[in-house]
């Protein structure tokens, strides 16, 4: 990855990430997760459709990052910037009804609420890119425990692929028994 910072990212990568980004985002308006009424029923613990969904997102991505790791950037996790973020997301998804992926499909269908919400996520991406100079020290910095995944907590990415698919796969299971 450090490689494609000094570069430039290839065409190709740039082209497949186009190609699977608006597949997914077809089978995000396929499967309802960008209506708030279906965001709102998960969070309301009354029907579980879009979690389930999510979860296979992760597992087939998971798997797609373990085939091609070699494209993939790991941010590193600095626990006191991603509390802060949490909680600026949260609020953001309570407030929109929508995450960064479900504002771009419900724009692409046209709802005119989307519009706020991607204007909000451009704006708050240019303030913190504007105070990051600032941010960096408090924010960024301490607690800073570098690139962690599963596979390097457990000393291997394939122990660490299978057990997200076990614990995702076996979640989507219960979840689809509770219904």
């Amino acid at each position: 990855m450090t490689e494609f910072i000094r570069t430039g990212i290839p065409a190709g990568i740039l082209a497949l990430g186009l190609v699977t980004g608006v597949a997914f985002g077809f089978v995000i308006f396929k499967s309802g997760a960008s209506r708030y009424e279906n965001i709102l029923k998960m969070l309301l613990l009354k029907d579980f459709t879009i979690l389930k969904f999510m979860m296979t997102a992760v597992m087939v991505a998971s798997v797609g990052i373990f085939l091609f790791d070699s494209v993939i950037y790991i941010a590193p996790v600095q626990l006191v910037r991603l509390v802060a973020g949490g909680l600026i997301f949260g609020v953001g998804f309570a407030l929109a009804g929508y995450c960064p992926g479900t504002v771009m499909v419900a724009l692409g269908e046209g709802k005119r609420d989307a519009v706020y919400g991607v204007m909000g996520g451009i704006l708050a991406a240019a303030v913190f890119a504007h105070l990051y100079p600032v941010l960096e020290k408090p924010l960024i910095n301490p607690l800073n425990y570098g690139a962690l995944t599963i596979g390097s907590l457990l000393g291997s990415n394939l122990i660490g692929l299978i057990v997200l698919l076990v614990v995702f796969g076996g979640a989507t299971v219960v979840l689809q028994k509770i219904k």
